[in-house]
């Protein structure tokens, strides 16, 4: 799923693209209907048209269009991505919604492909709405980590899944969920409570160099269009590599895993506790 370097690399690319102070033209929606609410969701889009793009904004794994008049959400779901096509280039496979934006004399197309059609377009009043839910943006400036620590020591839940708890940290998911418990050395199955403030404090450090790694590989290793790529666990962007067989980076020994609420975390039992 793309978590937060993957949307904030994606934001970038779409300014790239001129997407700030383009005008809406077309709204091309696939025929297949779509949920109303919830996975999938998308919005009718049909007011759009005329509407302009004053700047791209995002939180967590969200990125909101803000709009003369609104805001446009967009959500990645698990397989989702945005792509800025060529004038002539043919809309790629699963493609469910295409826009067609005008910048100056420039025009500019854009679709949304989703295999697996989890990926959300949604219209919203202001971005209070669009973001509403979420806690603080992982990588804000303003998120210390002793607001971390302090919101984080009062749960007694295991301390991945409330990694990935968009409403106490926003942009976090499974892969640096592990990846920056693995850094620190602390189990995913330690409860939070029991996690003292000095380790909460490195967890959160190893959490912002985890995604700020991870943003800069991405941006430094664009595909042949100068798109980024969506994310692979097998790649630099992490140490971890979180694949059956694969073995510690720092002790060599064969990774265990654990369902936490679904979700699988990988970890070495040696170095974290």
């Amino acid at each position: 799923m793309p978590e937060l370097p993957e949307v904030e690399s994606l934001r970038r690319y779409l300014i790239r693209g001129g997407m700030p102070g383009s005008v809406f033209e077309r709204v091309d929606v696939e025929s297949k209907p779509s949920p109303e609410k919830g996975t999938g969701a998308i919005s009718d889009l049909t007011k759009l048209p005329g509407r302009k793009v004053v700047r791209l904004e995002r939180r967590g794994k969200q990125i909101a269009a803000v709009l003369d008049q609104g805001v446009l959400g967009l959500h990645m779901g698990m397989t989702g991505r945005i792509e800025v096509l060529d004038d002539n280039e043919p809309a790629p496979r699963f493609a469910r919604v295409e826009f067609t934006l005008r910048n100056g004399a420039k025009d500019l197309r854009m679709v949304l492909a989703d295999p697996r059609r989890w990926g959300a377009i949604r219209t919203f009043t202001d971005l209070s709405e669009a973001f509403a839910g979420l806690g603080p943006d992982a990588l804000d400036p303003d998120f210390t980590a002793e607001r971390f620590a302090e919101d984080v020591s009062r749960r007694k839940s295991p301390i991945k899944p409330l990694l990935l708890d968009q409403s106490l940290v926003a942009g976090i998911g499974n892969i640096y969920a592990d990846e920056a418990l693995h850094r620190v050395g602390i189990s995913p199955a330690r409860r939070a409570n029991r996690i003292s403030a000095s380790n909460l404090n490195a967890l959160f450090a190893a959490i912002r160099e985890s995604l700020e790694h991870a943003l800069d590989f991405i941006l430094n290793h664009p595909d042949d269009r100068g798109r980024p790529f969506i994310v692979d666990a097998h790649d630099d962007r992490m140490r971890l590599r979180r694949k059956l067989g694969s073995f510690c980076p720092r002790c060599e020994i064969p990774l265990v895993t654990k369902s936490f609420g679904g979700r699988t975390a990988y970890y070495c039992t040696n170095c974290q506790h």
